[in-house]
């Protein structure tokens, strides 16, 4: 199976912006393993974008780290990719 993703862009508020680039670095390293694991439905589905909102655990100015919040927001984001997929199979949008 053949997942490209052309570009992944974040808005991180009230986040330094290392802190938000290491976050984007590290959402995009997890979110790879996640689908390379458990990769959406075989069907050719091309998407024009797709919106995820994902919650900062916590809340967004409660601190934390990036390497603690990359995973569980490529999870989240890899399950919407699988949801789009299941839900538009075969279209091409």
């Amino acid at each position: 199976m053949d997942i490209r993703i052309d570009r992944l862009r974040l808005q991180v508020s009230g986040t330094h912006p290392d802190a938000a680039r290491e976050l984007g670095r590290l959402l995009a390293e997890h979110l790879a393993a996640a689908l390379a694991g458990d990769p959406p439905a075989p069907d050719a589905v091309r998407l024009a974008g797709l919106r995820v909102s994902v919650p900062w655990p916590g809340g967004q100015h409660q601190g934390g780290s990036p390497p603690a919040h990359a995973a569980p927001a490529a999870a989240q984001v890899a399950r919407a990719l699988r949801g789009a997929a299941v839900g538009n199979a075969g279209a091409t949008r």
